[in-house]
């Protein structure tokens, strides 16, 4: 039975509490016993344009339930969408696969582009609205207790509040009907149609703009307002136009679709890019930067507004405003990872070059980029980092120092909200691969080792504080890296390589010639039978017969690592400890400012 079906079964709050996994009596302790004054944290933004945003943001306990509440509407959401015959690219925010990015994307290189947003869009969806869509509408016509307790769960003062997990699913659901009116219309006025959030865009090649969608005031300026058409249909959906965010824009002038460059290709505004730019480097030469106060203001409003987790970057697309304040503040480290992350995946959509055996020559984007990650990762460390080839491997070393916290308590310490790590792992995720160049396992890592002195160079600040500790397996998987390192011993408990870098090969134990990190783990540990499966620690297993690496590291080691004896473990992380001692000592004797 599909998620949808689930729902329109419900006949009562212990049904829905059920589908949401919680405990009727857990779900109403929530609802009715927690003060309303109590369920929200309240804050302000500054606007784009002045004035603030109220943001309310609920309490752990409202979060958790709200957030799967969104999970199954966004699992119903697109239960929907497949049985339908409507675009699925008609709304962008919030969203799996959509964003800015693609809702701009929709509007390139037209004549003209017309842009309009609704006033107090999420406080315009009141609880009535929500109740009554839950009942009504033909794929949901939910018993009224079950329709009644969702809009409990969304509701604040009775609207949905900018800051709840599920706000963005039921603007989205509710807003479908303010679509499907905007589609016909557009298709009447031979323009193409596309919302994000609150941002409603219409454009066109044609030569004269519909007067259904915008008529051109009278007078010498290029002064439009939305056609009457379009306010009748809007207001037919209880929805209202912000008439101080109107524009038109045509070819001759730059073009922009919810803060993005439409006029040939969806690009990035030249001044933004600059910003981010200078941004980096101050931060490169003195350790610090400036950022508009307005520009963290919105980025804060889409952490969270954007709670509903859609799998998009949406925290980081936010962050396109614009700020005339002349307010600055300190930024963070976060902060410029946003600002660069978007503006580098936004370019390299239009960007046709292609990897040769050769060389691949990096955009300017891509080298700020790299260089930011470079910083951020290996210069600017407050703890040690370790860099292994897979994301399994860190899962051992996490379950082995959980196991072992009393013996390496310079790694691990447990507090009462559970386990804290006193070290780094490095994710090696599929951005930062693309951004570097790099491919999975020892391959990748071996690149890393060939370029960075090259990455390492433009920093004039103080940094490497701590050292970076790549852990490789020590069998011919290895080859690529000790390509690299030739004049090394792979014997040793560890390799310096250069800067902060150190190389530290899994032990070999047992009197054997190689060794790679699952062989730490005792014989009847690897032996493991899950599903009547064995476990092939190689690239390749037949799954009929196999399970890898990951199915591994999450059923076998992670699921019972209270039973399975890590002491082989402790070899590596005493050589981790060692690295840490050596590192101390060669920043004590070089230079006292910590950089080596």
């Amino acid at each position: 039975m599909s998620s949808l079906e689930k729902l329109r079964s419900a006949t009562s709050r212990r049904d829905l509490a059920d589908l949401l996994n919680y405990k009727a009596k857990s779900l109403a302790y929530i609802l009715y016993k927690i003060k309303d004054e109590d369920k929200y944290t309240e804050f302000s933004i500054p606007k784009k344009n002045g004035g603030v945003r109220q943001i309310k943001a609920p309490i752990d306990q409202l979060k958790k339930l709200q957030r799967r509440l969104a999970d199954l509407l966004n699992q119903c959401f697109d239960e929907i969408n497949k049985k339908g015959k409507q675009n699925k690219s008609i709304s962008h925010g919030f969203r799996k696969k959509h964003s800015i990015i693609t809702n701009a994307n929709k509007h390139k290189n037209k004549r003209h582009v017309f842009n309009i947003d609704l006033q107090d869009f999420f406080p315009s969806i009141h609880f009535g609205r929500v109740q009554g869509f839950f009942l009504k509408n033909e794929h949901f016509q939910l018993e009224r207790e079950v329709a009644t307790t969702i809009a409990q769960i969304a509701c604040h003062e009775k609207v949905l509040p900018q800051g709840s997990p599920c706000s963005p699913i039921i603007s989205n659901l509710i807003g479908h009907l303010l679509d499907i009116r905007m589609v016909y219309l557009a298709k009447k006025a031979k323009c193409t149609y596309s919302r994000y959030a609150d941002d409603l865009t219409f454009s066109t090649n044609k030569k004269d703009f519909s007067p259904k969608v915008a008529v051109k005031t009278e007078g010498n300026g290029n002064e439009w307002i939305p056609g009457k058409t379009l306010e009748k249909e809007i207001g037919k959906v209880d929805f209202r136009i912000n008439q101080n965010k109107v524009s038109m824009q045509n070819k001759t002038k730059r073009q922009l679709t919810t803060g993005l460059v439409v006029n040939e290709k969806v690009n990035i505004k030249r001044e933004y890019y600059k910003k981010a730019r200078s941004m980096c480097h101050s931060l490169f030469e003195t350790g610090t930067f400036f950022i508009e106060k307005k520009v963290i203001g919105e980025g804060q409003k889409l952490n969270e507004v954007a709670t509903a987790n859609t799998s998009t970057s949406e925290s980081s697309e936010m962050i396109v405003v614009e700020s005339e304040s002349g307010e600055f503040a300190t930024g963070t480290i976060n902060q410029l990872d946003g600002i660069l992350s978007f503006i580098y995946h936004v370019k390299k959509r239009h960007d046709t070059r292609k990897f040769t055996a050769k060389r691949y020559a990096p955009t300017a984007i891509a080298k700020l980029y790299r260089q930011f990650l470079f910083y951020k990762h290996f210069f600017s460390l407050e703890q040690p980092l370790i860099i292994c080839e897979g994301k399994t491997d860190i899962i051992y070393l996490r379950c082995a120092l959980r196991q072992l916290i009393d013996k390496f308590p310079e790694f691990i310490e447990k507090d009462e909200d559970g386990y804290k790590f006193k070290i780094r792992f490095l994710n090696l995720s599929k951005n930062f691969k693309d951004v570097f160049s790099i491919s999975e396992g020892t391959p990748g890592l071996a690149s890393l080792i060939e370029f960075y002195q090259q990455y390492m160079n433009p920093f004039k600040v103080s940094g490497k504080k701590q050292p970076v500790m790549m852990l490789v397996d020590n069998d011919d998987g290895a080859k690529d890296i000790k390509g690299k390192l030739k004049d090394k011993d792979f014997t040793n408990p560890f390799i310096y390589h250069l800067e902060n870098l150190y190389v530290v090969p899994v032990p070999i134990t047992g009197g054997g010639a190689k060794a790679a990190i699952e062989d730490l783990f005792e014989k009847s540990v690897l032996e493991t039978s899950i599903d009547n499966k064995v476990f092939n620690r190689s690239d390749k297993i037949d799954p009929a017969k196999e399970y890898g690496k990951m199915v591994f590291a999450k059923k076998v080691v992670e699921a019972n690592q209270g039973k399975i004896n890590f002491s082989s473990f402790e070899h590596v992380l005493n050589r981790f400890k060692n690295v840490i001692m050596c590192y101390k000592g060669k920043i004590a004797v070089v230079d006292k400012s910590a950089v080596v």
